[in-house]
């Protein structure tokens, strides 16, 4: 098993120093794309509702530098309603 890392960023960056021991990489990004559900299910309230675009980066390092597996980007861009 390898122990993946999920790092939060939106101008901060929230450093996993944790980790999950998973058996390989698609149960990595199933487990990113889970947390990114979590982060949005806390609604309005949450800290990351704030700046509506941040990522979720699952690496191979508690910190900077490490490989970088998986990326899942959460953006919202507003457009001017049709007339």
């Amino acid at each position: 098993m390898t122990r993946f890392f999920f790092h939060v960023h939106n101008g901060i960056s929230i450093f996993d120093d944790v980790g999950l021991e998973l058996p390989d990489i698609a149960t990595a990004q199933a487990a990113a794309i889970e947390l990114s559900s979590k982060i949005l299910n806390e609604g309005a309230e949450g800290p990351l509702w704030q700046d509506l675009n941040w990522r979720v980066e699952v690496t191979d390092s508690p910190r900077i530098g490490g490989q970088i597996f998986v990326v899942v980007n959460f953006s919202v861009t507003q457009r001017k309603a049709p007339n």
